[in-house]
């Protein structure tokens, strides 16, 4: 399809949605947004034709991609939506969950597509995950453990828990096919007052599954890895391999004990994608067909009202916070 989008904020990932978008309509359908000279320079000279401005664009274009900063989130796909146009916005896609409601409504109301990009869920080991979960191939899941570490991008405008957890709570929502209904989460910081650099969160679900989220950008090994512990069989999906292994593993009772049950590794042959181009091609399908994403505003809802009570929990101490655990 052919259309002109326009996309708000070209930094460190803003600058990789102009990439993905110039490839799939061309440089002279986007319009990159950025207050920085530099950075507009940057867009020019790596994507001639393209047109550059220094504040947000809602003229002359059809949808908004925002990469600008989280605490701009709501503002700018708010008035891009009243606007009439599509939006996919970075995660998270609020920094509350009424602004999330708000959002939601606001594009059902206007009959606009509004995405976020929760881009694990489009990852090609995650949608065979995902897939063979569905099939029964694990069992009943009973607990998933999501790690991501590294010595990266140390931020002042948002902790680690919002920066980082997004993308991991985004999965085990998918996967699970439900939200929790209770979350614990403790945290450290280290370098900056009110600021956590680490965080645990531990969630809860009615099916009696659980899962664990450990994030950090003050670790010295890069690690981006998801396990999954099902009755039958286990996975680890690691994404910084990309690979996906699968464990014919378990326990099994004899008498009065539990026995382990260490079976095949198969590692699964994965697809070459890129998921940002996934992303961007679903947003444009949904804009062409009306169909709504997988990763709509509803999913990002789920992920910042859970993001919500995390951070509650967080500032409580550690507290059980309850939540909703319908989908």
């Amino acid at each position: 399809m052919t259309m002109r989008i326009a996309v708000f904020g070209a930094g460190g990932w803003g600058r990789n949605h102009v990439r993905t978008f110039c490839a799939l309509l061309g440089p002279e359908n986007v319009v990159v947004c950025d207050p920085d000279p530099v950075r507009l320079e940057a867009m020019r000279e790596a994507h001639p034709g393209i047109e550059t401005c220094d504040r947000p664009r809602r003229d002359g274009v059809g949808a908004v991609v925002i990469a600008a900063p989280a605490v701009t989130h709501h503002e700018l796909a708010r008035d891009a939506l009243r606007d009439g146009l599509h939006v996919l916005v970075e995660k998270p896609m609020t920094l509350t969950s009424a602004e999330a409601e708000e959002l939601v409504h606001l594009a059902e109301e206007t009959e606009r597509v509004l995405m976020v990009d929760h881009l694990l869920e489009y990852h090609p080991g995650i949608v065979e995950l995902k897939r063979r979960i569905d099939a029964g191939d694990l069992g009943r899941l009973l607990h998933l453990t999501s790690r991501r570490l590294n010595l990266g991008v140390i931020r002042s405008e948002e902790n680690a828990l919002w920066s980082l957890a997004p993308h991991d709570i985004s999965v085990i929502l998918c996967l699970l096919n439900e939200e929790p209904i209770e979350v614990r989460t403790r945290g450290e910081t280290f370098l900056q007052d009110a600021i956590c650099d680490l965080a645990h969160v531990d969630l809860a679900f009615a099916s009696g599954a659980s899962a664990h989220v450990h994030v950090s950008w003050l670790d010295p090994v890069k690690v981006r890895s998801l396990s999954v512990v099902g009755e039958e069989k286990m996975a680890v999906f690691d994404a910084a391999g990309p690979n996906l292994t699968l464990f014919d593993a378990g326990a099994t009772r004899e008498a009065d004990r539990f026995v382990p049950r260490r079976g095949d590794a198969v590692d699964v042959p994965l697809p070459a994608e890129e998921p940002l181009r996934t992303v961007a091609e679903a947003f444009l399908r949904s804009i062409e067909t009306g169909v709504p994403p997988l990763a709509d505003g509803r999913d990002g809802l789920r992920v910042v009202r859970v993001l919500e009570a995390a951070q509650a929990s967080l500032d409580a101490g550690g507290e059980t916070v309850r939540i909703g655990g319908n989908r």
